[in-house]
């Protein structure tokens, strides 16, 4: 009797573990639903007489056409630390400075050793809690019978272009932020670029990708 009381006293140990962890993973989660979130997209320039696996994009506010590969080979799923620097000077600009896990660092280091002249395409989306994008026009039945099992229906989406905003001083929910000139091999793992974004904007996309680190990781310990 004492044997069968013991087991089930660790049977109902076991479970209320399970469950306060179950508790406590919906909680973050619920937790991190509410807070700032930033994605971070590395692109490579690609070959444009790729049709398939290629698109073009336009980067910065300059807008400047961009042909690059559909998928990215860098994504905040990939990031161990990320933060804003100042640099020093009157006329200081600043910079997005990007740490890479183990993945990440043999990937920069890959990517850069074997394609020095081409481009890295850097994309971010960071909206504001509780941001819901411009709904897209239905297509009509025509639409959708003409464009059924078109290729380019199967192919991976690129990030869609934001439209121009109506005020100069308006945050952006997403943009392409530059495009970097691969000029020689990195293989610290740590990836800086300077964004073509506010002062405002680039801290937000940092504490978002902050925001974002800070839960995967937290995921990793239940």
């Amino acid at each position: 009797m004492k044997s069968c009381l013991h087991k089930f006293n660790t049977y109902l140990a076991l479970a209320a573990l399970l469950l306060a962890g179950g508790c406590a993973s919906w909680s973050a989660k619920n937790k991190f639903a509410k807070e700032e979130q930033s994605t971070i997209r590395l692109y490579l320039e690609g070959n444009r007489r790729d049709v398939s696996g290629t698109g073009t994009v336009l980067v910065t506010r300059e807008r400047y056409p961009v042909t690059i590969e559909r998928e990215p080979f860098l994504t905040e799923a990939d990031l161990r630390d990320a933060s804003m620097v100042e640099e020093p000077g009157p006329d200081s600009g600043y910079y997005i400075q990007l740490a890479f896990n183990d993945h990440g660092a043999l990937m920069l280091d890959m990517l850069t050793t074997a394609h020095k002249g081409q481009h890295i395409v850097i994309y971010s989306q960071f909206p504001h809690p509780g941001y819901k994008p411009p709904k897209e026009a239905k297509k009509s039945k025509k639409d959708e019978f003409d464009n059924e099992n078109k290729w380019e229906d199967i192919q991976p989406k690129l990030p869609a272009q934001q439209p121009e905003l109506d005020s100069p001083g308006q945050m952006r929910a997403s943009a392409w932020l530059s495009a970097y000139l691969i000029r020689e091999r990195n293989d610290s793992g740590i990836f800086r670029f300077s964004p073509d974004a506010s002062r405002d904007e680039t801290r937000r996309i940092v504490r978002g990708l902050k925001n974002v680190i800070a839960y995967e990781k937290s995921l990793e310990l239940h």
